[in-house]
């Protein structure tokens, strides 16, 4: 949906209620760009589509608040290879 769609979308009524009398429910998130996205709305009745109020993505990702620091000790070790498997492969890449 482009944005000239998006903005010609009439906005959702405050009782929720379509003029057909029917509800109205969620239907997706239009993402708006720049961090932005709309909720849409859909009645379930005749299937007209309504826009919700834009909204602003926080600073900070789910991600971001979780990411905890490396330990003090630096990386940790990768516990996939052992000594043996990187020696190998060292040589292999060297091409000794």
């Amino acid at each position: 949906m482009g944005p000239s769609e998006f903005l010609g979308l009439p906005s959702v009524p405050a009782q929720r209620l379509c003029v057909c009398g029917q509800r109205i429910r969620w239907s997706h998130l239009q993402y708006r760009g720049r961090g932005r996205s709309a909720p849409i709305y859909v009645c379930v009745g005749c299937g007209l589509v309504f826009r919700g109020r834009e909204a602003e993505g926080g600073s900070e990702s789910t991600s971001a608040k979780r990411k905890r620091p490396l330990p003090a000790e630096g990386s940790p070790d990768n516990p996939v290879l052992g000594e043996e498997v990187a020696a190998k492969l060292r040589q292999l890449l060297s091409g000794r």
